[in-house]
């Protein structure tokens, strides 16, 4: 197909000079025909002329949709090509801190294409083609203008060269403040994205917010384009005076040509060939649509291929290449974190200093206290969505950079506050818990009708195939507290693709606490024998736990069962009364300990 492009490119520039050629001829007979009649020689010939001529302009008609098409498919593959490449670099590495990373993120949106607009890779394929015959065509037409003036086509020619210079720059320097505009351009997006999906769409017409984020789609656009639309407009003086020289060049060229007809050098034929081909010669520094489609879409590629090695050193998923890297049926004995230290990416504050906490294997673990104090994260290092900074998890023993990623995660199975509600069927949902299973919908229908979801989503139009979202025709929505179930069904899946870890980070947040309860009892009953985590800001609703862990100020400051821990009197004590007070008729805390 690349080969058929360019054979196209070649065969569509050649043609336009070929019918010069032959319209040149066929003006020459013009005066023979009109002495001697179409009947004669001269007339047979201008007979063929115009069929030729015809053929000629029907085959570039043809050639050109032909490379249209060509350019748009090859376009297409190409633009498909390389974001399945940025998408694997960006899958590639172990954890997600990159994903957070400005610079990187600037990089990803460059790697899709430069500026606004549709310059993409993909499109400077057919502007590239447009290029390459509008090149041929100048060069074929300067070669016949110099077969009569050689002197006239190097002149033509260098007055050309010197408009493409200056055209490229011009180009270069938008392309060099597009890039660097990159920022504003993806706020600009974010607030497009804002007031264009649904998101927000409730919000934004409660709270009045409609008019604001349209004026800050306006503000970072304007901010972003402003100063392309100077740049390019500080090029139109010097790019005039190119095109004033190039006129007066041309204006210069058909007077030779006059001057030679008048002196009778040469003859029509060879004036309507000359004319026509000065004319050709003019797309070597005219500007077209093309040179912004290649200039701006090749933009995008240097990034693209940056951002995929930028990437490539984080690919690793064992941190010592002769490890095992096998995870077996870990955990047998336990988890453990010992002295760990950890700070997100761009912060000052760490989250934790010297933690240490132990998890056993095959019991139940909670980890309660106040928002903020790490619990989530504590999860995210677990299944290695971040490294820590200082000290080391270790599985069993073995630490956990030395295990391979992927086959740890195939271990664990963790269901998070903000768990994704995928807008895909009710099979998919609960499925891509162990996606290598997920056709069999006997082992989803187990897993639901274990947390009390099956029958509702039986009932759906569709059923299982019932696409869970109401953007989709025949989609359906589900309840929050539905959703929640499909998640914890979804975590409960995972357990017959081999997750031996389960964790459930406050998912069920937004229930009551009573509902929250009665969900996490049900949970360890269904997940008895397994090592599972629960993760809540509520002390009163893990007291069924094997084993409670208080996390505060970055640190595991109390660890026991809930009986211990009552009768230890300490933090968890105090909090755990102080939230079950909210539910009974007696005030369980002082004013001042509300803060807790």
């Amino acid at each position: 197909m690349t080969a058929a492009w360019a054979v196209r490119a070649l065969l569509g520039g050649l043609l336009t000079p070929a019918f010069f050629i032959v319209t040149g001829r066929l003006v020459e007979t013009v005066p023979q025909v009109a002495r001697d009649g179409f009947a004669s020689a001269p007339g047979r010939r201008m007979i063929m002329l115009l069929v030729l001529a015809a053929a000629l302009f029907v085959a570039s008609q043809v050639i050109e949709q032909a490379g249209t098409l060509l350019g748009l498919v090859l376009g297409r593959r190409l633009d498909i090509h390389l974001r399945e490449r940025v998408m694997r670099a960006l899958l590639r590495p172990t954890g997600i801190s990159h994903l957070e990373d400005p610079a990187l993120l600037d990089e990803v949106s460059l790697a899709r294409g430069v500026g606004p607009g549709d310059f993409t890779p993909g499109g400077a394929v057919s502007g590239f083609g447009e290029i390459i015959a509008r090149y041929v065509t100048g060069g074929a037409s300067a070669i016949l203008v110099a077969r009569s003036w050689w002197w006239l086509a190097v002149l033509l020619v260098a007055g050309h060269v010197i408009t493409r210079r200056r055209l490229r720059a011009d180009i270069s320097k938008i392309v060099d403040v597009a890039i660097g505009r990159t920022d504003s351009l993806r706020r600009a997006s974010y607030f497009r994205d804002l007031a264009l999906g649904p998101g927000a769409a409730k919000e934004l017409r409660i709270f009045g917010l409609r008019a604001w984020v349209g004026d800050r789609f306006r503000q970072h656009w304007l901010s972003a384009m402003g100063e392309v639309w100077r740049e390019r407009s500080g090029g139109y003086a010097a790019y005039a005076w190119c095109m004033a020289l190039m006129g007066l060049l041309h204006t210069i060229a058909f007077g030779v040509i006059a001057h030679a007809a008048i002196q009778g050098d040469i003859g029509i034929g060879t004036i309507a060939v000359l004319s026509q081909a000065i004319m050709g010669m003019f797309v070597l520094g005219n500007p077209s649509n093309a040179d912004l489609d290649v200039a701006i879409g090749v933009a995008a590629v240097p990034h693209a291929l940056a951002l995929e090695s930028r990437l490539a050193g984080e690919a690793t998923t064992c941190r010592d290449a002769e490890a095992a890297c096998a995870t077996g049926e870990m955990p047998l004995r336990d988890i453990t974190f010992a002295g760990i230290g950890f700070r997100y990416p761009g912060q000052n504050a760490d989250v934790y200093r010297e933690l240490d906490l132990v998890v056993p294997a095959g019991k139940s673990l909670a980890i309660v206290g106040p928002n903020g104090a790490g619990k989530t994260t504590l999860v995210k290092l677990l299944a290695r969505l971040y490294e820590p900074s200082a000290g080391r998890i270790s599985i069993d023993g073995v630490d956990l950079r030395d295990l391979d990623a992927r086959e740890w995660r195939r271990r664990i199975a963790v269901i998070f506050q903000d768990f994704v509600q995928y807008a895909l069927s009710a099979r998919d949902n609960v499925g891509w818990g162990a996606i290598e299973r997920a056709d069999d919908l006997e082992l989803v229908r187990a897993a639901a009708r274990r947390v009390g979801i099956a029958e509702a989503i039986e009932a759906l139009p569709k059923g299982w195939d019932t696409v869970l979202s109401r953007q989709f025709t025949d989609g359906a929505d589900l309840s929050g507290g539905q959703w929640q179930r499909v998640a914890l069904a979804r975590a409960l899946f995972a357990v017959s693709g081999g997750a031996s870890v389960l964790v459930l980070d406050e998912p069920t947040a937004n229930l009551d606490v009573r509902a929250e309860a009665e969900l996490f009892d049900q949970f360890l009953d269904l997940t008895r024998g397994l090592t599972t985590i629960l993760v809540s800001h509520r002390f009163s609703t893990v007291r069924r736990a094997d084993r409670i862990a208080v996390l505060e100020h970055g640190r595991v400051t109390e660890q026991g069962t809930h009986d211990e821990l009552i009768a230890r009197d300490g933090a968890y004590a105090r909090m755990f009364r102080l939230q079950a007070g909210r539910f009974s008729d007696t005030p369980a805390a002082e004013p001042s300990e509300a803060g807790a």
